[in-house]
């Protein structure tokens, strides 16, 4: 007896202990778990030439979820690297910019900028290297040519003007406007119909190729309707049908409209062409300039304006006044310094009504290199 209460004494304190570090385990994980993860940054090193007494701009990533971000650098590059922004959020990631003054002094300055976080921090390896000269080297590559073409605002495919549709027991009247497509990829499309007289007690229908897609009862007086076509009814070539309707005892009516003009209206969508530029991490570091070179073959005259995008900042945007186009790019159009990737994105569209040919495409990467 003696011996089975004893083994239960022991039970109870094994399952008392058990639960005491379990309880303890929890409240160590709770107590030891930042309430944000550490920042990650991209790229881990810079290395950068210069001449003395220069500025250069840098732009790096930081990715989290992350607030109050602080920078700060330290060893022999601390009292040449600005921070134009500081005591930041970053919401999934954020670009930041550091700008580099360089010393009358010739000689490798290297150092760590810090990018601490509420829940830790990572670095940055910085060495900028101050020469006396730098020459420029480039790297030529081409890209195939490719077409690009807006077509513009509205384009009306087809229209009629006063006519009636009607509907009796005895008679009938409809309109048909028929219209083809230049291609599938659509914004918009839409029937513009403009009324001033109705009677009688029946609808007024419209089908897009044998499809109902509007049904109404209209009032006399002036009526304007813009009618959207559903894109999933159309085809190469298509048929919009006005025609009146009745139902019921209606049938024993005459329901008429008269239609001062009815549009058929479609907007086409434009697409940019993309393409993607490597870089190394020596073109990004001392990167100077980026030049872009083309034969514009279009039919019209004059040249359409053209957008240039690159990792979507705006870095042309104009029309060019010969069929040789040759630019260098080396900030933003509002002055900001590119942000600069391994793999950056470019995309040129036109921006008014054209359609033009981009051959003989030539991509030049201008950086710095020391003699």
């Amino acid at each position: 007896m003696k011996s089975q209460t004893k083994q239960r004494i022991i039970d109870e304190f094994a399952f008392v202990l058990l639960g005491a570090l379990v309880f303890i385990g929890i409240m160590l994980v709770f107590w030891t778990t930042p309430e944000e993860l550490p920042p990650s940054v991209e790229p881990k090193s810079i290395y950068v030439k210069m001449l003395p007494n220069s500025q250069k701009s840098i732009t790096f990533k930081i990715k989290g979820n992350l607030t109050s971000v602080s920078l700060l650098a330290n060893d022999s590059i601390s009292q040449f690297v600005m921070f134009p922004e500081n005591n930041f959020n970053v919401l999934g990631e954020r670009d930041v910019k550091v700008v580099l003054k360089s010393p009358s002094s010739y000689g490798e300055y290297r150092g760590y900028i810090i990018i601490k976080g509420k829940g830790g921090e990572d670095a940055i390896e910085v060495k900028m290297n101050v020469v006396p000269l730098l020459s420029l080297t480039q790297r030529a590559f081409s890209i195939e040519d490719f077409r690009i073409a807006n077509t513009g605002g509205e384009k009306t495919l087809d229209s009629k003007s006063d006519f009636v549709v009607e509907k009796s027991l005895f008679s009938s009247k409809t309109s048909t406007l028929t219209f083809g497509l230049e291609s599938f990829e659509i914004e918009d499309a839409k029937l513009k119909l403009i009324l001033d007289e109705a009677s009688g007690p029946g609808y007024f229908v419209v089908k897009l190729n044998g499809n109902v897609i509007y049904r109404n009862k209209i009032e006399s007086g002036g009526y304007f309707e813009e009618i959207p076509l559903n894109l999933s009814y159309l085809k190469e070539i298509n048929f919009v049908r006005l025609e009146a309707e009745n139902e019921g005892f209606g049938i024993l009516f005459k329901t008429s409209y008269h239609v001062v003009r009815a549009e058929i209206k479609v907007k086409y969508k434009s697409y940019p062409y993309t393409f993607e530029i490597p870089l190394s991490r020596s073109e990004i570091d001392n990167f100077y300039a980026l030049g872009f070179s083309s034969i514009l073959v279009s039919d019209s005259q004059q040249l359409p304006s053209i957008q240039i995008k690159f990792n979507n900042q705006m870095v042309f945007i104009g029309k060019p006044m010969f069929r040789t186009f040759d630019i260098n790019i080396t900030k933003d159009l509002a002055g900001n310094p590119l942000l600069l990737y391994p793999n950056n994105n470019v995309s040129v569209s036109l921006i008014t009504e054209g359609n033009v040919l981009f051959s003989n495409n030539i991509l030049r990467i201008y950086y710095y290199s020391s003699s």
